[in-house]
């Protein structure tokens, strides 16, 4: 286990510091959004450019991994994240969405990477368990940013906590470069051409190695319907709670903040309990049963409902909604172990990412058209298709 820590951390950390720019990114949109002009739905364009960056990413991972291998892509990661979060501070509506891009791609750069080192560098019989802590460092990101959201910018203002939460990942990418020659890394086997990155056969890619690889389309579809959820909800949570159910920013930081430390238990739990009692996916019908109950507490809330009430609610939600990534990052690993990790990973979270930039831009039409209840519902059908799908390959592959 001492030759597994090491590189354990250094996917942990950049996993936890670029997830606290992303959930940052939403938890101070209303204030930003609010200071550069634009009306509070803009929320769901900021989510959704930020989601076209990862899948621009994902779409030129074999530009990007093979050249520079997977611990200096976190480098790079760490440092294209917070300077698009800096862009924010201008208050320019261009430089927001180019901002919402920029970090998109920054922090889809964990996704690949960090599976090719785990995959390198932990046993098997402990992936569910690692990947689930892992992707963990989610949450906890999304707890910090909704501290830093609702204290930090309550007491001195958005910009300060924009800076605050820059900081965690420049002092990841100086970890990083400190340690990375004591973990094995990926030899350069691709010249690096910037150009490529905007090439638009990029974009066949994805859909290649899905086609080559037997059981990564449907983990995939499963992905797109639990990713639904989880984008919908995490885009649009403090804006819903803000305007719609008209909550001060104080307890909607603190909610979020909730949902997101709910998450982190939940999937290092269920990372173990697929590890030692069950399988990840079995697990994961679980979890895929349990999203629209989530769901449906959210349509419920309103603001005259205690405290007592509505932080166990949104650590009900938390769980219901998030705790699925590290079993699904799992899932993949395992169908993929005979072929290129990385490659199959960027691959099927492609599509989890082109979910996570439709999704909120379908949100915000159907709660502007006929509100957020009818919003929540229509992700909620997504996510229950996903499980329809698993519970019936489930079943088929039972009665062979």
């Amino acid at each position: 286990m001492g030759k597994v820590w090491l590189p354990f951390l250094c996917v942990l950390f950049p996993q936890m510091a670029l997830a606290i720019i992303n959930h940052g990114k939403l938890v101070l949109a209303p204030l930003y959004i609010s200071a550069a002009g634009l009306p509070p739905e803009t929320v769901g364009i900021i989510g959704g450019l930020s989601g076209l960056g990862s899948v621009w990413f994902f779409s030129a991972n074999s530009v990007i991994i093979p050249t520079f291998g997977p611990v200096r892509a976190l480098i790079f990661g760490c440092v294209l994240a917070p300077f698009g979060a800096v862009l924010l501070i201008f208050q320019q509506p261009w430089l927001i969405f180019l901002a919402a891009i920029i970090m998109g791609f920054g922090y889809a750069i964990t996704a690949p990477a960090g599976s090719q080192i785990l995959a390198t560098h932990t046993p098997k019989r402990l992936w569910a368990t690692l990947f689930s802590i892992r992707m963990a460092g989610v949450p906890v990101g999304g707890a910090l940013a909704g501290l830093a959201g609702g204290g930090i910018a309550n007491l001195y203002g958005w910009k300060i906590a924009l800076v605050v939460i820059v900081l965690p990942a420049i002092a990841t990418g100086l970890f990083l470069t400190i340690v990375r020659g004591k973990v094995r890394d990926s030899k350069v086997r691709v010249k690096f051409k910037f150009f490529n990155l905007f090439n638009p056969l990029n974009l066949l890619s994805p859909f290649k190695v899905l086609k080559k690889i037997p059981g990564l389309p449907l983990i995939t579809f499963v992905s797109i319907g639990y990713a639904s959820i989880q984008g919908g909800v995490f885009t649009f949570l403090t804006t819903y709670l803000m305007t719609e159910l008209k909550m001060p920013l104080v307890i909607v930081g603190g909610l979020y903040a909730t949902m997101q430390v709910a998450s982190f238990a939940g999937r290092i739990s269920v990372g173990v309990l697929a590890d030692r009692f069950f399988t990840p996916r079995s697990v994961l019908i679980v979890l895929g049963l349990m999203g629209p109950l989530g769901i449906y507490i959210l349509t419920i809330l309103n603001n005259s409902f205690s405290s007592f009430f509505l932080f166990p609610a949104m650590a009900l939600i938390g769980v219901s909604i998030a705790s699925w990534n590290g079993l699904f990052m799992t899932e993949v690993t395992n169908l993929a172990q005979d072929y290129d990790v990385s490659e199959a990973t960027s691959a099927s979270t492609f599509f989890t990412f082109v979910t996570y930039m439709l999704a909120p831009l379908i949100f915000g039409y159907i709660t502007l058209s006929y509100g957020y209840k009818y919003a929540f519902y229509s992700i909620g059908v997504c996510g229950f298709a996903s499980v329809v799908a698993l519970l019936i390959k489930a079943f088929k592959e039972r009665s062979l």
